[in-house]
């Protein structure tokens, strides 16, 4: 059993003004993204999906959390997809 607990984390929501209010697309994105980083779905944490009122309705955003024993997880450290992100 592992002596320390970690978890990693990020955030996705679609660009501003291109399918800001489109929750469909985002889910899409968000499972394109899990795939593309090998996040397994035993190592999920919690995935959450909150959204910002604008004047053009709401701003979905989903953030992950998941842990994960594999060292290649601890390179996620300031990069694009452990940093909040709005693209």
């Amino acid at each position: 059993m592992a002596e320390h607990w970690a978890s990693r984390h990020f955030s996705l929501s679609n660009p501003r003004d291109d399918g800001s209010t489109d929750l469909p697309r985002l889910l899409r994105r968000l499972a394109d993204r899990l795939e593309g980083l090998g996040i397994a779905p035993t190592e999920l944490l919690d995935v959450t999906i909150s959204q910002d009122t604008t004047e053009a309705g709401p701003w979905w955003t989903a953030t992950v959390y998941w842990s994960s024993d594999d060292e290649a997880s601890e390179d996620l450290d300031g990069t694009e997809e452990s940093r909040w992100q709005r693209d």
